[in-house]
């Protein structure tokens, strides 16, 4: 009889621990965050926004019910600000193949795409990396604009 019970006490314990996980998880509440204050900081890269970013960032603030706040400033700065929570998504013409992939997390590309002296790369938003929350309502966000 015990061993027609292991496999139902595998499947007990693995279901068991599935539901101490929280995925997607926001590790430093970013998510929350911009919901209970009500604002959605951006750091902006490239002065004025284009348009496509400034389109994407609109909606996503709408589906969020929050209002949007532009930072302006040196790049460091804003990246800075981006790791430490203080800004909540870096935009302004990135493409997606920039080097501050490596600080920060990306979100899925939407066009029109970054031209770029002697070629031109898919365009993407940056947020604080580990918030895995944040960053699948962005991306359902994009998704949904049919961007």
């Amino acid at each position: 009889m015990t061993r027609h019970l292991r496999p139902w006490l595998w499947l007990i314990a693995a279901l068991a621990m599935l539901a101490g996980c929280y995925f997607p998880d926001d590790p430093k509440h970013t998510l929350a965050t911009i919901e209970r204050h009500g604002v959605l900081k951006v750091g902006v890269l490239a002065e004025p926004l284009p348009e496509a970013d400034a389109k994407a960032i609109a909606r996503f603030a709408e589906s969020l019910g929050v209002r949007t706040d532009y930072v302006s400033g040196p790049a460091h700065a804003l990246l800075a600000g981006l790791e430490e929570g203080n800004i909540h998504l870096l935009a302004g013409d990135i493409p997606e193949d920039t080097p501050m992939a490596s600080h920060a997390a990306l979100s899925n590309p939407y066009p029109p795409r970054v031209i770029l002296p002697g070629r031109s790369e898919k365009r993407v938003l940056l947020l604080r990396k580990g918030e895995n929350r944040l960053l699948l309502r962005l991306n359902r966000s994009l998704r949904e604009a049919g961007q």
